[in-house]
């Protein structure tokens, strides 16, 4: 499991934005996103490099 803070998240299309570019990196990948809290919960089996890699291009760039 592979958690963010990702502070620009600000809404609920925001969080529809993320599962979708995350799922389409691993469709078998578990993500939870909580608008509120702005953290990102991805179950996947890729390595934290990617996802973070694939958040930032979709314009979510994770704090470290």
């Amino acid at each position: 499991m592979h958690e963010f803070t990702v502070p620009d998240i600000s809404c609920g299309g925001c969080a529809r934005t993320i599962t979708r570019v995350l799922t389409e990196l691993d469709a078998a990948a578990k993500v939870d996103v909580s608008v509120e809290a702005k953290q990102v919960k991805v179950d996947s089996q890729l390595p934290r490099a990617a996802i973070v890699a694939r958040l930032t291009e979709a314009g979510f760039e994770p704090q470290a």
